[in-house]
């Protein structure tokens, strides 16, 4: 079964500290808490998912079934000789798929942007630790992902060794 191991920490330095050795052991830090904003690197992140490629990729993927589309329908489903014009006429057939290809690309940045964020998530089972709630006023939280019993006994003396003012193992 999967644990966290939370900390508190009151002082800033201590909570850095904290970071830095578990990033060092290998730990897994699944969250990060704190009053005020701290620039830690890269730590704890998760590597980017590029959003401009998604849209971009979306973006000519729906230009491209558009303009199939357009092509299928004006030779091989309702040929029409309209003065004498080729039946596939691409210049006349670029410019809706260009147009569809943007609201396609917009439409795909926006819900990769909202699905990135994670605006999807109504509430998150963290906001129910007690540790958590005052991570806003005065304190700051580190949680660790950690196995249940000598795992999480060596995640909890890591945290205490760090200078951690209170920490506890939390299953899930």
């Amino acid at each position: 079964m999967t644990a966290l191991a939370l900390a508190i920490f009151a002082r800033e330095a201590a909570f850095r500290d904290a970071v830095a050795q578990a990033q060092r052991k290998g730990r897994r830090i699944v969250g990060l808490w704190s009053p005020m904003p701290i620039e830690l690197g890269d730590i704890g992140e998760e590597p980017a998912q590029p959003i401009a490629w998604i849209a971009i990729a979306a973006g000519l993927l729906a230009s491209a079934g558009f303009y199939v589309f357009i092509w299928w329908t004006a030779t091989q489903a309702y040929p029409f000789d309209s003065g004498g014009r080729p039946l596939h006429s691409w210049p006349v057939f670029l410019i809706a798929p260009i147009e569809f290809g943007a609201l396609a690309a917009g439409i795909a940045g926006m819900i990769a942007f909202i699905v990135r964020a994670g605006l999807t998530r109504l509430h998150d089972g963290a906001f129910d630790l007690d540790e958590v709630a005052r991570a806003s006023s005065d304190r700051f939280v580190l949680a660790l992902a950690c196995d249940e019993g000598e795992d999480s006994a060596a995640a909890i003396r890591l945290l205490a060794e760090a200078g951690a003012v209170h920490s506890r193992v939390v299953t899930r």
